[in-house]
């Protein structure tokens, strides 16, 4: 009776968390009553997890650039944390088609350093507050600011709250006197306002997009109990590191999610040919003390294509294997995607496109329950 009654009251308990505890934005103030779950696996609900009213302004954000802006939110489901996005688009109404630039970067940490959960209130506090500010090369006008969530422990997900933002004041007249001064140096009259509207779309454009998982895109954030490393190509320069975890990438055909990729040398005219030169030896230095002492390393950039592509294997998996972090157990599981308890109940994790799964410790006072595939609360916690 005993036991029937704790397990009665585990999956109320995981009910609620499941149902409205997860974690949804504060501040800034997000569009209409904001959605605490994840983006749904499919996809079909982003960008903003679509619903009813879902661009209904509340209150319009004002935003001066370089200004401080706090970055806080509202529930105790933080799952261990994760890695964390802000983002801009042009877009008052955002659609699956519109481009999101990113302008901050959290990696580890996010929303909260805390092992496990916070706790079950879904209007608790105690997360971490984060600061992040508009960039000078952003134009004053309307945007859709997003914030974007991949978490620590459990399911792997994407969560995302957007919320209506004016940026105001700065960049204008900076451009201003860029464009007189630039006029002023080549003895040419220019309009004041058409160059610098054009000088800040390339430079937002230049920023990178936003970084996207575990929605149906074949792209997928690593196992449950690891931090996602958020690609190079996605991450920018204003980057902020949390938590004392040792980031993992992602795994599956994430690509290149960057339209800020580098460009591509110009062509170059044809050089006539130069008679063969004979080969000289390399000019030899004696190594100072200082190098003499370190390993010699090979440097990746030197392996030419040709040499990697016949050192690897004919037929690499499509989705590379993930390291196993170290004290961690792992497992082999039957259903992709799914929550998966190690036998003891000591730890929990996802199993991947391989029939494998790392397990990651639960925090303390929690157990997974087997035949949820859930977190809940340990007998005698």
């Amino acid at each position: 009776m005993l036991h029937s009654s704790f397990r009665l009251a585990a999956l109320v308990a995981v009910s609620i968390t499941t149902a409205s505890a997860h974690i949804i934005m504060e501040s800034p103030v997000p569009y209409g009553k904001p959605d605490s779950n994840p983006l749904l696996a499919d996809g079909s609900d982003f960008p903003c997890k679509q619903r009813p009213d879902v661009y209904k302004v509340v209150k319009q954000n004002i935003m001066p650039i370089g200004q401080p802006q706090t970055l806080s939110f509202i529930g105790q489901a933080t799952h261990g944390g994760g890695s964390c996005q802000i983002s801009l688009t042009t877009d008052k109404q955002p659609t699956k088609d519109s481009v999101w630039k990113v302008i901050e970067s959290i990696e580890g940490g996010c929303p909260s350093t805390a092992p496990g959960n916070l706790g079950d209130d879904p209007t608790g506090r105690g997360t971490d507050q984060f600061s992040f500010s508009i960039p000078p090369l952003i134009a004053p006008g309307d945007y859709t600011l997003a914030w974007t969530w991949f978490n620590k422990i459990g399911n792997r997900e994407m969560y995302m709250n957007c919320a209506p933002v004016t940026v105001t004041g700065g960049a204008q007249q900076r451009f201003k006197r860029f464009t007189h001064r630039a006029s002023a140096l080549h003895g040419r009259r220019h309009t004041r306002e058409a160059a610098p509207v054009s000088k800040r779309a390339e430079a937002m454009d230049s920023l990178p997009n936003m970084f996207v998982a575990n929605i149906g895109n074949g792209c997928s954030t690593a196992e449950s109990g690891t931090t996602l490393a958020i690609p190079k190509a996605n991450l920018g320069t204003n980057v902020k590191h949390a938590g004392s975890d040792t980031p993992v990438p992602p795994v599956g055909n994430c690509g290149d999610q960057s339209a800020a990729a580098e460009p591509k040398s110009a062509p170059q005219p044809a050089q006539p040919a130069q008679p063969a030169q004979p080969a000289q030896p390399a000019p030899q230095r004696a190594p100072s003390p200082a190098e003499s002492s370190l390993s010699p390393i090979t440097s990746i950039s030197a392996i030419s294509p040709a040499a990697t592509t016949a050192a690897s294997p004919a037929s690499s998996p499509a989705f590379p294997s993930v390291p196993v972090p170290a004290g961690m157990q792992t497992g082999s599981c039957d259903t992709p995607g799914k929550s998966v308890c190690s036998p003891d109940g000591t730890g929990i994790g996802t199993c991947d496109l391989q029939g494998k799964v790392i397990y990651a410790k639960a925090p303390l006072g929690t157990q997974c329950d087997p035949s949820l595939g859930v977190l809940v609360s340990a007998k005698g916690a």
